[in-house]
């Protein structure tokens, strides 16, 4: 579902300090879900407090901007969250997914849109203590989909792990590649292609079956940081 139109959206209720300034608040992702309960768009913003040092001086905040009322407002957000921009890339239904917590190694963080209740679901278990800068999710088929690459020299190849619907049990799908020039695959456009982010920031096509790559007409490095939540 989707509005087909732009929105801009009031300032943030969590922003203390210069964004430039170490000793301030920054955004560390942002999600975008809807709520059928109320027939709403939500944007959710997960905020990261750091002092001079770089260190952490408080909790990360969430805040939900729900589009018909055009304003933010804070909620409770899991103590001990240490949220990954890099683990998350999709929507399930209503919930959004992804994250890291540091004292539990990877988990996948969800948020009920409707409820705005968190929750978490294990990832596979020889993917719990990987460096989540190797990890993307996606969706394929209405399941969840992890990506896990591993490097070697110059080329790259990831692992590709399902979750059943609605059981929190994975299992690996296909492994794909070697590739040269690729960064991390994207999301799948169907169950035969998935988009993948090439060095350089572009968007490659690849042809689960056939194998062809081709670069997409897209200009834009696609991993930016507001375009993720957790």
């Amino acid at each position: 579902m989707t509005t087909e139109k732009f929105r801009k959206l009031p300032s943030s209720i969590l922003h203390y300090g210069d964004p430039y300034d170490m000793d301030s608040s920054s955004t560390n992702a942002v999600g975008f879900g809807y709520d059928s309960k109320s027939g709403d768009f939500k944007v959710v913003r997960v905020v990261q407090f750091r002092d001079q040092d770089g260190d952490y001086y408080r909790p990360p905040g969430v805040e939900i901007c729900e589009l018909k009322k055009e304003r933010w407002r804070e909620i409770e957000s899991p103590t001990c969250m240490c949220v990954s921009i890099s683990f998350v890339r999709c929507i399930m239904k209503e919930n959004l997914i992804g994250g890291q917590e540091i004292q539990k190694g990877n988990i996948i963080r969800t948020f009920d849109m409707s409820e705005e209740i968190f929750g978490e679901i294990p990832v596979p278990n020889n993917l719990v203590e990987e460096d989540v800068m190797y990890i993307s999710m996606g969706m394929l088929n209405g399941s969840i989909v992890i990506f896990h690459g591993s490097k070697a020299g110059n080329e790259k190849t990831f692992s590709v792990w399902e979750m059943e619907k609605d059981v929190f049990s994975w299992s690996k799908l296909m492994t794909i590649g070697p590739f040269f020039g690729v960064e991390k695959p994207l999301l799948f456009v169907s169950s035969d292609e998935l988009l993948m982010e090439a060095d350089e920031g572009q968007v490659i096509s690849y042809h689960i079956k056939t194998h062809v790559t081709k670069v997409l007409p897209i200009k834009g490095r696609p991993c930016v940081f507001a375009d993720t939540f957790f």
